[in-house]
């Protein structure tokens, strides 16, 4: 059985980069070009993603002729009194996306406490909370089918999401199960017209999803930082509002410009950046 093949209502997760895009082709390609009518594409925005992934998920629309959902958190508020949050979510395009973090913002007004490695909630109040909310109003019954992309050669977390069930979305992953590997992906859009215009670093795009996501390991925020300080501001700026840190056990995001850009060297060093839902 074609793994990219859908027969019953479903939701292509498409975070904007060139993994889960590639897989957002193989299943248009699947369906000889035309997604069925009950099949959604959603990119949830943050308001952190890097220009060049907005320009890519419109290019992506505009080039295979299909229509993506934009989302974003439009509020989430609670009075003292209340236990659950008042929330909710708005459609945007590419020319109405946010660009500075507003999505965010409105995340970290909420919550008392900053996410960080072990209490990461950034990614489901923002991007899987809002794509169920989505998919229930617009009249689909849960759990529905979600299309995810994760590769072959990312085992240990296709194991752990391949057929699971939770936030309303039953998580599928066509890419491990057809074994494709980042080369495959790489070599993909090496014979495509277009592409999404960030460094490939061995099939993966350091700069994709939130810019400095504080799950990224910290020489490759260190060398985003080097190449572009401007870019720190709002990381830092947050960390200062809610008097704490993304990630407490490393120095902070004022204290990673200095270093990466007075002292870069001592970054130099290889470690594992902590994988999140969004994908590449």
């Amino acid at each position: 059985m074609n793994p990219y093949f859908i027969n019953e209502p479903a939701v292509i997760s498409f975070s904007g980069g060139r993994t889960s895009a590639y897989m957002l082709w193989k299943i248009i390609e699947a369906h000889d070009g035309e997604l069925p009518s009950d099949v959604k594409v959603i990119f949830s925005n943050t308001g952190k993603e890097m220009p060049q992934t907005l320009d890519f998920v419109q290019a992506c629309s505009d080039n295979w002729g299909v229509d993506i959902v934009w989302l974003e958190l439009a509020e989430m508020s609670r009075a003292e009194n209340e236990k659950n949050f008042k929330k909710s979510y708005k459609v945007v395009d590419y020319e109405s996306a946010s660009r500075n973090g507003e999505p965010f913002d409105i995340l970290l007004d909420a919550m008392p406490a900053i996410p960080n490695a072990v209490g990461r909630y950034c990614t489901a109040e923002m991007k899987i909370r809002p794509m169920t909310q989505y998919i229930i109003d617009a009249g689909y019954e849960t759990p529905v089918l979600t299309m995810v992309g994760i590769r072959g050669d990312e085992v240990r977390r296709a194991k752990k999401i391949q057929g699971t069930v939770s936030n309303g979305q039953e998580k599928h992953c066509p890419l491990y199960l057809s074994a494709v590997t980042a080369a495959d992906v790489g070599h993909f859009w090496e014979q495509q017209n277009f592409d999404l215009e960030l460094p490939n670093n061995n099939g993966v795009t350091d700069w994709g999803n939130c810019d400095l996501c504080f799950l990224k390991g910290k020489s490759k925020r260190a060398a985003i930082i080097r190449e572009r300080p401007d870019l720190v501001d709002w990381w830092a700026a947050a960390e200062k509002r809610k008097g704490q840190q993304f990630r407490p056990d490393e120095p902070s995001y004022q204290q990673m410009k200095i270093i990466a850009t007075t002292q870069g060297q001592l970054f130099d060093f290889d470690d594992e950046s902590i994988p999140c839902f969004c994908g590449d």
